[in-house]
């Protein structure tokens, strides 16, 4: 049977859920879990919570940042950052973070017409990311930032 991915904002039927994924140690170095990060989202209007459901069911997670401190030398009402993208360890392996990285542009053209880049932000050592990122089109156009855990590369996205 064909797995169905789609992406959600988030809803409080999610909740639990989210509160009950888990991720490697290795993992962690480089993302944040779903409970982590979702209450100052929800506190932030330029964040955007969005769950990646496979049959209605949570398995993936990110956020969606308008106004970042990683869009600074670009025009901020056109771009937007993906951030602290995961996939609960029972469904990696899976296809699920690809397929959702494939749909992100549809959902961020219906979140805000005028978004004409998506941005993010990898660890240089996060090289299973980086491959995950390049295979959904995203490029790597040399730009580099640190970050709270080392330098971070920028991929970008261009929707034209």
């Amino acid at each position: 049977m064909k797995k169905r991915i789609s992406l959600a904002l988030y809803n409080e039927k999610y909740a639990q859920e989210l509160a009950n994924f888990s991720l490697s140690d290795e993992q962690v170095q480089f993302t944040a879990m779903p409970a982590e990060v979702m209450e100052e989202a929800f506190q932030n209007p330029n964040k955007y919570p969005v769950v990646i459901l496979n049959d209605e069911i949570p398995v993936g997670f990110f956020i969606l940042h308008k106004h970042s401190e990683y869009v600074e030398e670009r025009d901020t009402s056109r771009t937007i950052l993906v951030r602290a993208l995961s996939i609960t360890l029972e469904h990696q392996g899976n296809g699920y973070a690809l397929t959702a990285m494939r749909e992100l542009p549809a959902l961020v053209k219906q979140l805000d017409p005028k978004v004409d880049e998506i941005i993010l932000a990898v660890n240089e050592g996060n090289i299973a990311a980086q491959k995950l990122y390049l295979k959904a089109g995203f490029l790597n156009m040399g730009e580099r930032k640190m970050g709270i855990n080392g330098l971070q590369l920028i991929l970008q996205y261009r929707m034209v």
